[in-house]
């Protein structure tokens, strides 16, 4: 599957689902290497959850054949 910056539970579509569980671990102080971390700097936070809202208002997605 295509990588979306975004896409964290690897559905293809950038969507609620995918920014709810950013901002689950960004509450939770969630930090290394995992999904919801965005811009690799080893958090979870609201940086992150910026990136995937923006992508997610874009509807942002995968388009097959």
């Amino acid at each position: 599957m295509d990588d979306l910056l975004g896409d964290v539970n690897q559905d293809g579509i950038i969507d609620a689902t995918d920014t709810g569980l950013i901002d689950n671990d960004a509450f939770g102080f969630v930090s290394g290497y995992i999904d919801t971390d965005l811009n690799g700097d080893n958090f979870a936070d609201a940086t992150d959850l910026g990136i995937a809202v923006n992508n997610s208002f874009n509807f942002v997605s995968v388009i097959r054949p």
